[in-house]
């Protein structure tokens, strides 16, 4: 039934700093760990089903073991959205553990996995347990029944942390092997584990990204500030590699932690020191305050100024109970500010869009498959969204490289999504940085990235960036490629 593996990675940084996030574990930002203490950092990635699209997919890690010695390096409940991890990276905490090396297994926990999905097929589709059939050219919201919510893996190599050298790791779930022909879940099957070093030349290219949330408090003295969203609080450090972008003139004079401010909502990236510490290393400026919640989501149909999307993201954990991550949303335009392209920069990169547009006020800009922020109002009620504001932000796609040359291919997509609302093809830009940033480009898993001008023909490849209608011919500008 599936094809072409949605990848989610989730990065489980096991460290000497711990981070106030992960259920609330939290812990010193930097300096040497406390005695009999090493540094190890916990994060994840993600691998969709022919003519089935997985619009969101949502499930609650519960906890991290290592063997021998049963040592937990993540406990509490975290719960991540995976879709958005087929190119990114979640991260989840930072942990202190006993130094040593593990050569025994860790077992990774699971609970509550939901999907929402379209059903692109002809027929009803059976979805397990309790859940009715989700009817042909439906969005069905599904409580996925799980075979399996634990699963233990063998440790090869040896993954060894001492008090100077931390250690990292790596979860990835593969929901093409996750995920049954009844849509059930089997963690067994779907769920595997690697490992880096924090700030090595083995770490990802990029660490978590565009996490946006709103600030609920700030330390100067230490240059740390609390950031939260629906599903996470995090603790990040300010320091001289931390970009500030996007601030409006006079607020931000002097680029420092004095920028940022409670009740700011904002972008950022994360990327990781080698002692573990987490680090803001863009911030990026969205709004001053947060009494307008700011809702990210995947469109999946069009209209004069309204439109359905799959929210995927919240500034505010207060929204979740009317509107939780995975609810099909209609969202109506109210604004006189008619759109706005959110990509001055991505991953520190200046993204060069220059003759895509997008307006909302456009009905022919608006196509499936974008995903787009949009400014909820106080005017908004439920899942219905009054937006004053609508952003087009990265979208991610998978499938397969046609033809063409690197810097402009052709990409066939697997989601069904695409091929069902007329868009068999995507076209996937790509920068080799002259006068713009370079796109990011990476293979699967860890190791050493291929560069740009080795994306080959008939390879898979998952792609990030804003998708533009462009005239009838929809573009991906990436900020990154990977190649599977």
């Amino acid at each position: 039934m599936f094809r072409n593996p949605l990848n989610c990675t989730i990065v489980l940084l096991l460290s000497c700093v711990s981070l106030a996030s992960c259920g609330g574990r939290g812990g010193h930002m930097g300096g040497p760990p406390p005695p009999g203490t090493a540094p190890v950092v916990l994060t994840m990635t993600d691998t969709p089903p022919t003519n089935v699209t997985i619009l969101s997919a949502e499930v609650t890690l519960t906890g991290v073991t290592l063997n021998p010695g049963n040592v937990p390096v993540f406990s509490g409940s975290r719960t991540l959205e995976l879709t958005r991890l087929q190119t990114d990276i979640a991260y989840i905490g930072t942990t202190l553990i006993p130094p040593g090396s593990y050569n025994g297994t860790i077992t990774v926990t699971f609970s509550n996995p939901t999907l929402t999905i379209e059903n692109d097929t002809a027929n009803s589709l059976a979805t397990g347990g309790s859940n009715p059939p989700c009817a042909p050219a439906a969005i069905c919201t599904i409580h996925s029944v799980a075979t399996n919510l634990s699963t233990t893996i063998t440790l090869s190599p040896v993954f060894t942390v001492s008090a100077t050298s931390g250690g990292a790791l790596l979860v990835d779930v593969n929901l093409d092997n996750l995920l049954s022909a009844t849509l059930g879940a089997d963690f067994i099957n779907g769920v595997t584990v690697s490992q880096f070093t924090p700030a090595g030349s083995d770490a990802p290219p990029v660490g978590a990204e565009d996490v946006v949330g709103h600030v609920v408090s700030t330390d100067m003295t230490h240059g740390t500030f609390s950031f939260q969203n629906a599903v996470e609080t995090v603790s990040l450090a300010v320091d001289n590699t931390t970009t500030f972008l996007n601030f409006p003139t006079g607020t931000c004079t002097n680029f420092s932690i004095a920028c940022v401010q409670v009740n700011q909502i904002l972008s950022v990236d994360i990327s990781f020191r080698a002692d573990g510490t987490a680090v803001a290393r863009n911030v990026v400026f969205e709004d001053a305050d947060s009494t307008d919640f700011e809702v990210e989501g995947i469109i999946t149909s069009t209209g004069s100024l309204t439109f359905k999307m799959v929210t995927l993201a919240e500034s505010d954990p207060a929204l979740s109970s009317t509107l939780p991550i995975g609810a099909l949303t209609t969202v109506t335009f109210t604004g006189s500010t008619p759109s706005d392209v959110d990509f001055t920069h991505a991953d520190n990169n200046s993204i060069d869009t220059t003759g895509f547009l997008f307006n909302v006020n456009v009905p022919t800009d608006l196509i499936v498959g974008q995903q787009v922020q949009v400014r909820r109002n106080p005017a908004s009620s439920g899942v219905s969204i009054s937006a004053d504001r609508v952003r087009l932000r990265s979208s991610r796609a998978r499938g397969t490289y046609q033809n063409g040359p690197p810097s402009l291919f052709n990409l066939t997509p697997s989601a069904s999504l695409f091929t069902a609302h007329a868009i068999p093809q995507i076209v996937v830009k790509v920068s080799s940085g002259s006068g713009s940033g370079p796109t990011i480009c990476t293979g699967i898993g860890l190791g050493t990235p291929p560069s740009c001008s080795a994306l080959a023909a008939t390879h898979g490849e998952s792609v990030r960036g804003p998708l533009f209608a462009n005239a009838g011919t929809p573009t991906v500008v990436a900020s990154k490629v990977i190649q599977h």
